[in-house]
């Protein structure tokens, strides 16, 4: 095979061309002798530029070449976010965001597994919250009849023990009111007692009373009078009551007329019997009557212990003799252990006993006690205990 002129047998050219060699040792030499840099401050470039298709460059660029060497992690490390962000319009942003589609493609129910109510709810300023709201209207929207009918009123006052919340209240009032009125009546019985106690030299009863309170301590004539009072109207409305139900039932099953003005002995003895009951039941029962409850006394038997039955219907058999001219009553005034003749003979004493509250003194007169017995040379103060008085 013929080889190619001006070739060697090792491929390279043996006689190079007259002209390519003259060209290849002028032109290094030409190039070596340019100024560039006159050569650049020469051409016009914002000529070039202008003549350059811009699209047809991009269009020839392989964008995902281009991509592929950029260290997107340098470029975001120099770019300035606070002033980017300084020059993004949000609001033309927002405005161009359709807020409809986006709500279309949220899944409120993965958003609101994600969200942490509690960390939500404390960060909430309620009461800056209830400030903004207008109650009105949103009253003015709310069905009160349809809001009552589905309310159990029943067991809502059951739980919030309204029934419970009253009868305190009731007995409250009442029980303040009682105590006023028992309060006084101590307050006059001490100064009969002082006055007693003035003549027969009796200061160790001043000491027992200057603690405030006189539960436990002996009944005095007021008190006990007060009671017999209040027993004495009980007695005889309740008697006449039942005397009246007793005409009225024998009127009734006998078709006759009972004419109670006849045989007065037989109303007075059953007068007689029915107080001896009143008394001797409740007596052994609580150790108290009604108007002794009311007062605030209790009968109690031998060492201070509960009355017995017995005790007390002794006690009831020698009180109408009590009462002749007065007589078996002076030793609740001037006796040192305040005993009638019916006490006596039961060994029974009356005291000051309000249940569940001491049976406090006025606060002056609680004081004036106090001042009395610091004053007085027979007493020990040692032995005298102070409480204040109940507001």
């Amino acid at each position: 095979m013929a080889e190619a002129p001006g070739s060697d047998e090792h491929g390279g050219v043996a006689n190079p061309n007259p002209l390519d060699r003259v060209l290849g040792a002028i032109v290094p030499r030409a190039v070596g002798a340019i100024d560039m840099d006159h050569v650049v401050g020469e051409v016009d470039i914002d000529h070039i530029v202008g003549e350059v298709d811009v699209d047809k460059v991009v269009a020839r660029v392989d964008v995902d070449a281009v991509v592929a060497r950029v260290d997107v992690n340098a470029v975001v490390e120099r770019v300035d976010i606070e002033a980017l962000l300084e020059r993004v319009d949000i609001g033309a942003i927002i405005k161009r965001v359709d807020l409809d589609e986006v709500l279309a493609n949220v899944d409120l129910d993965a958003l609101l597994d994600r969200l942490d109510l509690d960390a939500v709810l404390d960060r909430i300023d309620l009461n800056r919250l209830l400030t903004k709201v207008d109650l009105d209207p949103v009253m003015a929207n709310v069905d009160l009849n349809a809001l009552l009918e589905k309310v159990d009123v029943a067991a809502l006052a059951k739980r919030a023990g309204i029934d419970a919340i009253v009868s305190d209240a009731t007995r409250g009032v009442v029980g303040r009111m009682l105590d006023l009125v028992r309060r006084q009546l101590v307050a006059l019985a001490l100064v009969l007692i002082g006055a007693v106690n003035h003549v027969f030299r009796r200061p160790a009863e001043q000491r027992r009373m200057s603690s405030g309170t006189v539960t436990g301590e002996l009944s005095g004539g007021i008190s006990r009078l007060a009671a017999w009072v209040i027993d004495a109207f009980v007695i005889a409305t309740a008697y006449g009551l039942l005397a009246a139900a007793v005409v009225n039932l024998i009127s009734l099953l006998t078709s006759t007329t009972v004419q109670t003005g006849h045989h007065g002995w037989e109303w007075a003895a059953g007068y007689a019997v029915f107080g001896f009951l009143y008394y001797w039941i409740a007596l052994s029962i609580t150790g108290r009557s009604i108007g002794k409850g009311i007062v605030g006394l209790r009968v109690v038997g031998r060492g201070d212990q509960p009355i017995t039955p017995g005790a007390s219907a002794i006690r009831m058999l020698v009180y109408p003799f009590s009462f002749i001219l007065g007589l078996g009553l002076v030793g609740i005034v001037v006796g040192k252990h305040r005993r009638a003749l019916h006490d006596w003979a039961a060994g029974s004493t009356v005291r000051y006993d309000w249940g569940d509250r001491p049976a406090e003194l006025p606060a002056p007169l609680t004081a004036w006690l106090r001042r009395r017995t610091q004053a007085s040379p027979l007493l020990d103060p040692a032995e005298v205990t102070v409480h204040p008085p109940a507001a």
